[in-house]
């Protein structure tokens, strides 16, 4: 499967050099330069199954032309889809192999063209193939994953499943390992009490001295020895001393009702603001639970603040993340989970004011999937978002942050996906 976006390689034979554009909004994935010439790289993946294939390519514009991605790209090394982030400067793109084990660094000449400068191979250190990871600062990432193991009591009676994890600091200079911490994720009172587990952490965040990672739950059945679905009485979050990765413990709320998982998917769910807070999305397993924005603030849940999606759009949501674009603006890819799961055409972005507790629905076409879709950008004002359905054509979308109107939507770029391929993202 080839890929090209046509109008870039006259702009990339004309700039000879050029840089990639990364959201990052401190230490996230949203930054809004002043650089004047920018690269602005796509991700695109062929095949929503396993395995798939990444591809990623680079345009100086986003406002006009048409993106394709036959006859053109650069195939990024990956078993399964690539899980990518770029440096702060744009001039570095760095990739995990999901499955295959190793962390990538390329050097971004521009078009097509990305030169590996360094690989390593942590399969070894972390115990998998199939860790996941995430960027905290230009210098560092932490990779994570967990195992868990059944424990029966001296009659053989099934008690609970015990979860450990390890998570390991990278240093993106070198791809060097730095700290490497195991430990048992601890039970609070709630999960002792409905026999939820940690299945998986992710999506972290660092704010001073502390690392807040996100947990999906699962719950055993001994009766039929399969996993079912956890009850999810509240929220929950592991937090770990940084960067010493010890010390784990758990917060938690339920404020306003809230319940759900807090690691995500593939996109981040958590994000620090101008003030020092954490704002989190809960991910819902189905329209019995309500999608809520959370406040981390000194170190625990602040108590007095939710943002309900789901009550504010009128209509039941999941989300797999969101992205913050600063000033206490963010937005929010969802599914209306009346009308189907992730895994359905269901989806919709929202523009949400986390200051002034307000969602709106954007006007953008019907039948969108997106539950894959990992990282966009601020670029100029505006929040940019590559948006196609499976096996159709789209638009680079360009969101006027300012604005709470619906409309304030407008079209760039025109973009087409083959069958059973997506766009993953603006990096």
């Amino acid at each position: 499967m080839n890929r090209k976006f046509n109008t870039f390689s006259k702009l990339a034979m004309a700039a000879g050099v050029a840089f990639l554009a990364i959201a990052c909004e401190k230490d996230d994935n949203n930054d809004d330069s002043t650089t004047t010439e920018r690269v602005y790289t796509l991700g695109y993946a062929d095949g929503s199954g396993n395995p798939s294939a990444t591809y990623v390519q680079g345009t100086t514009d986003l406002s006009e032309g048409d993106v394709t991605f036959k006859g053109y790209g650069f195939e990024v090394p990956s078993t399964r889809t690539a899980r990518i982030f770029t440096s702060s400067d744009g001039k570095t793109m760095y990739s995990l192999d999901y499955g295959g084990g190793s962390i990538y660094k390329f050097t971004v000449n521009g078009g097509q063209n990305y030169t590996k400068v360094d690989e390593t191979n942590i399969e070894q250190a972390m115990g998998t193939a199939y860790p996941r990871w995430t960027r905290i600062s230009d210098d560092v990432a932490l990779l994570h994953s967990v195992a868990t193991k059944n424990i029966y009591d001296t009659t053989g009676v099934y008690t609970h499943t015990e979860t450990t994890a390890r998570v390991m600091s990278v240093g993106l200079d070198g791809l060097t390992i730095n700290e490497i911490s195991d430990f048992t994720i601890p039970m609070s009172a709630e999960m002792q009490n409905t026999g939820d587990y940690v299945f998986r952490i992710d999506a972290p965040v660092v704010i001073g001295d502390k690392v807040f990672y996100g947990m999906g739950k699962r719950k055993y059945d001994p009766a039929t020895d399969q996993n079912i679905d956890a009850i999810y009485p509240n929220v929950e979050t592991l937090v770990l001393d940084y960067p010493s990765l010890e010390n784990p413990r758990i917060i938690s709320t339920n404020v306003n009702g809230a319940r759900g998982a807090t690691n995500g998917y593939r996109t981040s769910v958590s994000y620090e603001d101008e003030r020092g807070d954490v704002y989190q999305i809960t991910t819902v397993p189905d329209n019995t639970f309500e999608t809520h924005i959370l406040k981390i603030s000194n170190g625990d849940y602040d108590n007095n603040y939710s943002l309900n999606l789901s009550s504010l759009l009128g209509e039941n949501t999941i989300s797999n993340g969101w992205f913050y674009v600063g000033n206490g603006i963010g937005y929010v890819p969802y599914a209306n989970s009346d009308q189907g799961g992730t895994s359905d055409a269901v989806w919709s972005v929202a523009r949400v004011d986390l200051y002034n507790n307000t969602a709106v629905k954007l006007n953008l076409p019907a039948d969108l999937w997106l539950q894959q879709y990992q990282n966009s950008v601020v670029a100029n004002g505006e929040f940019k978002m590559a948006i196609a359905p499976k096996g159709g054509e789209g638009y680079i979308y360009s969101f006027d942050v300012s604005s709470t109107s619906a409309d304030a939507v407008t079209q760039g770029a025109k973009i087409e996906a083959g069958a059973d391929s997506y766009y993953i993202g603006i990096y």
